[in-house]
């Protein structure tokens, strides 16, 4: 029996089945008519095999296939074409459904968030990185006092990026900063105040997070320190990281799209995978 055309599954499934999402309820016009056409033909690469509108009708609904609609809708209030669309939605897939996973040392290392919590999320980034001075902040809090409190650790690897000026420097005082006890606040505070950086209030910033300024100093030029940026940057490169921030989530290598909304969406995803929650109440 050959499948039925995305017209007729509209008509299947009248506009009462498919408004399941806060923000696909609110669409309206071409908007809505593109939400529907993608969420009946898109298929979750998990927990039911029908196309996505047609997961929403089961009961009880199938968690990925809601997570999902919600997604495409945002996107499609997000002004993003059908292309733009499908292949963040193949990125993701492709975060979730990988294999093998990389071999992180995280020896040595502070984290925030629960220390049992179970998503393990794993950012390389630069010191003198913009994105990642928008990005780490936001993901910090959200790890610890807002959505992700109790479900994700996080923690930071050091990888400097050539073409970002003194990322050298700035990656030994983040390892400094690690040898000190004081990572985290020292990142905070340089990613706070990244457009007034230069190199000398590299010292002054230390001071500000709590470390001692002359024992900093020392640890930024200990040949110790340099090999461990060495060995975090040479880890990176193996674990084909090109870019910074790179993401890695419970060890698999995150490919979707680089913004604070998709990276919330889908660490609660690995969460409610990791716990076995493939249904909504």
């Amino acid at each position: 029996m050959g499948k039925l055309p995305a017209l007729a599954i509209l008509v299947l499934f009248p506009a009462v089945a498919y408004a399941q999402t806060p923000t696909c309820d609110k669409l309206e016009g071409e908007q809505k008519q593109l939400a529907r056409e993608l969420l009946s033909t898109q298929h979750p690469y998990d927990c039911c095999d029908g196309t996505i509108i047609e997961c929403l009708q089961e009961k009880p609904v199938c968690a990925l296939a809601y997570r999902l609609a919600e997604n495409i809708c945002l996107r499609v209030a997000d002004k993003q074409d059908r292309d733009k669309i499908t292949r963040g939605l193949s990125r993701r897939a492709r975060s979730m459904m990988a294999g093998k996973k990389s071999k992180i040392d995280l020896e040595g290392l502070s984290s925030v968030g629960k220390g049992g919590a179970p998503v393990t999320l794993v950012e390389y980034a630069c010191a003198r990185c913009p994105f990642c001075a928008k990005i780490t902040p936001k993901l910090h809090e959200a790890v610890i006092e807002g959505v992700l409190k109790g479900k994700v650790k996080m923690y930071f690897k050091v990888f400097p990026i050539r073409g970002h000026s003194h990322s050298k420097e700035t990656g030994l005082g983040f390892m400094a900063a690690v040898e000190m006890g004081r990572f985290w606040e020292f990142l905070m505070h340089s990613y706070e105040n990244f457009d007034r950086f230069c190199i000398k209030r590299q010292f002054n910033w230390a001071e500000a997070a709590g470390m001692d300024k002359e024992t900093f100093k020392q640890l930024v030029a200990d040949p110790g320190v340099r090999d461990r940026v060495v060995a975090s940057k040479k880890e990176g490169i193996v674990n084909k990281v090109e870019a910074t921030p790179t993401f890695f989530i419970n060890g698999r290598k995150f490919f979707g799209d680089m913004n604070f909304e998709e990276m919330i969406d889908i660490l609660e995803e690995e969460y409610d995978r990791v716990k076995g929650i493939e249904y909504r109440k």
